[in-house]
């Protein structure tokens, strides 16, 4: 079992406390997640009619400011845990090259500046180790606590996604995301798409290798869930290549995210 462990008090620094569950990019690699660093979103994604729709809106966009680079932002899924207030990420979205993201929140079913449940503020982080200490990209995952708002917690208004661990590589998965560059993340996204398998060059890291899939949403796409049987989260939004646009690359959630997820509060 883990320990947390505190790094970085709120009020001191402007950014959520940061707590580490137990558990660099590969070379090539780049983090989606500033919008205007990546390609146009194309024809294999296709725009989410109604992102309030039910099952649908615990989906939703982060948005934050990097001291180091200005605002930007992410994708997030509501997940079920004891305190109701749980938003699964990457863990880039919210520590990469030791800048810790400040002002983050989540907005569930954002739609072109829409807000139907308003905007809940994160309060408190939580990363896994092998990601705080070395950005190992087999663990780029990260869990977000955030405040109720004048609704209510927020798996109490949007409900919440399950998650499984040690599915099949070649799983088909639906995957969300709010890609940003050309589309600017106004919109939620998503892609139907089969696992390839792995990544070779996430080989040398400690950790089960990546796992790619063929979808070609932008920078802001980054954290959004990868779904399997409709109703689980079996991974999230990590990288991709820039000779490889039309592909993403999650973690792979085996025994090690399995028991960060287990842990999360």
């Amino acid at each position: 079992m883990a320990t947390l462990f505190p790094l970085a008090p709120a009020a001191a620094q402007g950014a959520p406390g940061i707590h580490l569950l137990g558990g660099a990019s590969p070379d090539g690699a780049r983090p989606l997640r500033v919008a205007g660093h990546a390609p146009r979103a194309g024809v294999s994604s296709l725009r989410v009619s109604n992102a309030a729709a039910a099952g649908i809106r615990t989906n939703g966009k982060i948005v934050g400011v990097d001291p180091r680079e200005g605002s930007y932002s992410c994708s997030g899924t509501a997940l079920n845990t004891p305190s109701r207030s749980i938003v699964l990420t990457a863990g880039h979205c919210v520590l990469v090259n030791g800048s810790t993201g400040r002002r983050i929140a989540f907005v569930p079913a954002y739609d072109h500046g829409k807000r139907p449940y308003g905007t809940f503020h994160v309060q408190s982080v939580y990363v896994m180790p092998q990601w705080r200490r070395g950005e190992n990209p087999d663990f780029d995952v990260a869990a977000l606590r955030v405040r109720p708002n004048r609704l209510g917690y927020l798996t109490d208004v949007v409900g919440s996604r399950g998650y499984v661990t040690s599915r099949s590589r070649l799983s088909a998965f639906e995957i969300f995301g709010y890609p940003a560059a050309a589309l600017r993340g106004r919109s939620l996204r998503s892609c139907r798409a089969h696992g390839l398998g792995t990544d070779p060059l996430t080989n040398r890291f400690a950790g089960p290798p990546t796992v790619p899939a063929s979808c070609d949403m932008a920078a802001g796409s980054s954290g959004g869930a990868w779904m399997v049987d409709g109703q689980y989260i079996n991974g999230v939004t990590s990288y991709s290549y820039a000779g490889r646009p039309t592909q993403l690359f999650s973690p792979y959630f085996g025994p090690a995210i399995g028991s960060f997820l287990r842990q999360l509060p």
